[in-house]
């Protein structure tokens, strides 16, 4: 008993079995620095696989919350402008509810009329085929080998059982829309608790959290007005060149604006497509130049002069996001890579145990701001 001496938590000295010297037992190890490390990381594994079994549940509502984010901006933007609480949130609702409304008569239903020729397009595609076949044949591919008809036949197996999904996308939509509706309600209460959170958790780090959760939710505000724009522009580019369904298409260009560097293709290759076949191969060339120059326009002169050179966002992490939230939210992960990837890296930020996957997640120092980071595809 007498060969050990416990002089305070974190340090005791104790006599070595073999030497018979004294030596000092110190907790603050190298092992405690790794531990510092390994702790959050396994909390992470945690939570995200708990995210991940319980993705059906969790994109929705992430999805209903980036929404609430957008509605919330407009109603504390319509507060400063002196309106009333109530006011300003009769308001939100209003411009919520018209959204919600054009997307359900205009977009629905050009999507459905597209479901519905379809089969017109089936045909125009083995007629194609048809005709380049012997082109085809010369350089010694063989259409049979294709197994086009195969291809045509299981699209219409799976346009059929998309609609009879309808209604479980109708069921999910009428929770994000109830799920946003609530949170709405809730928007101001929920600030007031979040800040008085942080106020006795972390006191002193209530200023930077607010600068930037700030800083993030105007960046999602103009992503969401740069895509808008995009979305505008790409309607009215395939309404000239007479491309069906170009409200519907550009609604599309607006919602894909969300995924970086591969929501610009996902938008444009189907009204390319339609073109061609409707139109021909010209249109379908102007189709693609057109929206090219819509997304220049936006992603380079519009996104850059509004975001002030945009956030500190590595290029490689903003696509591995998406891979990364694609597969543990689905779809909604996809479309939400980046506003969660800002949460992470803010998150981080405010703690030293985790600030170095902040740092991680940023650009290299030795790069200007802005210089590689989100918004541009």
């Amino acid at each position: 008993m007498n060969n050990v001496n416990v002089t305070s938590c974190a340090n005791v000295t104790t006599i070595h079995p073999s030497t018979g010297e004294p030596f000092s037992m110190n907790s603050s190890t190298p092992t405690s620095e790794v531990s510092r490390i390994l702790i959050p990381l396994a909390a992470a594994v945690i939570v995200l696989a708990g995210m991940k079994a319980a993705s059906s549940i969790v994109g929705p509502i992430a999805f209903a919350i980036f929404l609430s984010v957008i509605f919330g901006s407009l109603l504390h933007w319509l507060e400063r402008k002196g309106l009333t609480s109530g006011r300003a949130l009769l308001l939100t609702l209003v411009v919520f509810f018209a959204i919600v409304a054009v997307f359900i008569v205009v977009i629905a239903g050009s999507f459905l009329q597209l479901l519905s020729d379809l089969p017109l397009y089936q045909q125009e595609l083995v007629a194609s085929l048809d005709l380049v076949s012997p082109y085809l044949l010369s350089v010694g591919i063989d259409t049979s080998s294709l197994t086009i008809q195969d291809l045509v036949n299981s699209l219409s197996i799976g346009i059929g059982s998309l609609i009879r999904q309808l209604w479980n996308l109708a069921i999910l939509m009428a929770m994000i829309i109830l799920t946003t509706l609530f949170l709405l309600f809730e928007a101001k209460g929920f600030s007031l608790k979040l800040r008085v959170i942080i106020e006795d958790l972390r006191p002193g780090d209530l200023p930077r959290f607010i600068t930037l959760a700030e800083k993030n939710i105007g960046y999602l505000i103009i992503r969401t007005e740069v895509n808008l724009a995009m979305g505008i522009g790409t309607a009215v580019i395939l309404a000239l060149i007479g491309v069906k369904y170009a409200i519907f298409w550009g609604f599309l260009a607006f919602l894909l604006g969300f995924i970086p560097y591969v929501g610009f293709w996902l938008a444009v290759i189907p009204p390319m497509v339609l073109a061609w076949f409707e139109l021909g191969p010209l249109s379908a060339i102007l189709v693609l130049v057109g929206s090219a120059i819509v997304n220049l326009f936006a992603e380079y002169l519009m996104f850059p002069h509004l975001a002030a050179r945009g956030l500190a966002l590595s290029t490689a992490v903003v696509f591995i996001s998406l891979l990364f939230w694609g597969w543990i939210l689905g779809g909604f992960g996809v479309l939400l890579a980046v506003p969660l990837t800002l949460l992470v890296q803010m998150i981080c930020e405010l703690f030293d145990e985790t600030r170095w996957i902040s740092v991680l997640l940023g650009p290299s120092p030795g790069k200007e701001k802005g210089k590689g980071v989100i918004g541009r595809r």
